[in-house]
């Protein structure tokens, strides 16, 4: 199978050298490199054409005349691609030596499989901790624990996603099926699309193994006010603000259902859930208050309206 790499760029001078090593070092090479630059005003661009004049048989590079914005930058990238394989990548991580090997092998031996996301290690000055520290120690989250079918699309559509672009590799046949994009609203944007159409088919496959370091700095678009000072989180407890946060979400669950042509029986489990989050928090006050609790939420807060 080809390996294809959809890079986008944008005044990424400080690190892109550093990203494009680490494709370039991959011990199962990749067929090209899709650069998509969105009009950097630095010397981005330079430095991806130098590279581009060193291996003209694998990287292209596309400049937009004018900022595009990343999601519409990266849809570009992904159309562009020609391999079996696109593997998404941004300008500041770094992939580790059998990142291709390892996921192209995963792809082989699973053809139902259209994505797959693997774990990463966090790093940068930015990250406060003396452990190894990886993205999926955020929300303690087990591949192991995914194992019936809808988990994962559950998980992402109920809760949000947990798969950064830069740790997602995607079937090309998958991909120009969904292509171009629907960008329903502004959240779900490129990746997290494609990971729910993928998972609502149970298509999507986690990879335990850290094949890549995601890079924690203030500059970065997505990530640098959620990781940086990480420490490891204590376990989550249900506050009525974030219960009401839950009840609140339906209508997006809803409209990701609908537009995305997801499994319609997604729409009945959320409301499942919502439901069992509500009789958790009950549970979790006195006996006395919770009953007060009940008459206000369903006739002052109205909570169970937000589930019509």
């Amino acid at each position: 199978m080809t390996a294809s790499v959809a890079l986008c760029t944008y005044n990424g001078e400080k690190y892109i050298a550093e990203q494009l090593e680490s494709i370039l070092s991959q011990i199962r090479p990749v067929s090209e490199i899709i650069v998509c630059d969105d009009n950097s005003t630095d010397e981005t661009f330079k430095i991806l054409s130098d590279y581009a004049a060193r291996y003209p048989d694998i990287i292209r590079i596309h400049r937009n005349t004018e900022n595009t914005g990343y999601v519409q930058n990266f849809e570009k990238a992904m159309s562009l691609c020609t391999g079996d394989l696109v593997f998404l990548c941004d300008q500041d991580d770094r992939w580790n030596k059998d990142k291709t090997a390892i996921v192209t092998q995963i792809f082989e031996k699973h053809p139902h499989i259209d994505i797959i996301s693997h774990n990463i290690k966090l790093f940068g000055e930015e990250i406060n901790s003396a452990e190894e520290i990886t993205y999926w120690d955020l929300d303690s989250i087990n591949p192991d624990h995914f194992t019936q079918p809808q988990d994962i699309v559950k998980r992402i559509l109920f809760k949000g996603n947990i798969f950064p672009g830069m740790s997602t590799a995607i079937r090309s046949t998958f991909l120009k099926e969904n292509l171009p994009l629907k960008k329903i609203n502004s959240t779900i944007i490129h990746d997290y699309e494609l990971l729910l159409i993928a998972s609502s088919k149970d298509s999507v496959w986690m990879e335990k193994r850290i094949l890549g370091e995601y890079r924690i700095h203030p500059k970065q678009s997505i990530g640098y006010k959620t990781f940086a000072h990480f420490n490891t989180p204590e376990k989550e407890i249900l506050s009525r603000d974030s219960l009401f946060a839950i009840f609140k979400r339906f209508p997006f669950v809803k409209d990701a259902i609908q537009k995305l042509n997801l499994n319609v029986e997604l729409e009945k489990d959320y409301k499942t859930y919502c439901i069992q989050q509500y009789k958790n928090y009950i549970k979790s006050i006195p006996l006395l208050k919770s009953w007060i609790t009940r008459l206000k939420m369903k006739y002052y807060f109205h909570i169970f309206d937000y589930l019509k």
